[in-house]
C-alpha cells in the first residue's frame, strides 16, 4: 500500500512539472512521471496525498508537494472519472506556501495558505498532526461533515 502511494504522489509531482493550466487526461502519463521525480531530495519536499470529496464524481485526488527551502508549492488535484469512467482529469496548480498562526474559536491552529502564481484563489489546510493536512475554508473552518477532507504525508 505504501508504495502505491508512493507512487501516486511522484507522478502527480511530475505531472506538475508541466506548464500550469495543463490538463492531463492519460493515467498512463502519471505512472511514468514516478520515476523522474523519486531523485529529488526528499529532505527539502514534503508530498502529501488523498482523496477528498466530490460533489460529482467518486472524489477528487490531492497530490500537494511542498518546499520546505523554496517555500513553493506544486498541488496537483485530479478528478476521477470526471470525462466518465476510467477518464481522468488533472489540473496543476504552483504557487507560494505561507504558514500562518491563528485562533479559530478560541484555539490555536497553524495554517498552510497555498496562493496561486496565476492569481487565482488561495487554498487552506490546517495542520492536524506532523503527518495530516486538513482542507479548510478561507475562514479557516473545517467542512461540516463526516467526510474525509485530510491528505496524509507520503515517505
Amino acid at each position: 500500500m505504501k508504495k502505491v502511494m508512493m507512487i501516486a504522489a511522484f507522478a502527480a509531482a511530475l505531472v506538475s512539472c508541466q506548464s500550469k493550466g495543463t490538463q492531463n487526461n492519460d493515467a498512463v502519463a502519471v505512472d511514468e512521471g514516478v520515476m523522474a521525480v523519486a531523485g529529488n531530495d526528499s529532505s527539502a519536499v514534503a508530498v502529501y496525498e488523498g482523496i477528498l470529496p466530490a460533489a460529482d464524481g467518486p472524489g477528487i485526488q490531492y497530490v500537494l508537494s511542498v518546499d520546505s527551502v523554496e517555500s513553493g508549492y506544486t498541488l496537483v488535484t485530479t478528478y476521477l472519472d470526471a470525462e466518465g469512467p476510467g477518464k481522468n482529469k488533472s489540473f496543476t496548480s504552483k504557487g507560494k506556501k505561507e504558514v500562518i498562526q491563528k485562533d479559530v474559536n478560541n484555539k490555536k491552529k497553524t495554517v498552510i495558505k497555498l496562493t496561486p502564481d496565476d492569481g487565482d484563489t488561495p487554498v487552506y489546510f490546517v495542520v492536524v498532526n506532523d503527518t495530516t493536512l486538513r482542507l479548510v475554508n478561507d475562514s479557516l473552518q473545517e467542512a461540516v461533515s463526516d467526510l474525509n477532507y485530510d491528505i496524509i504525508q507520503v515517505k
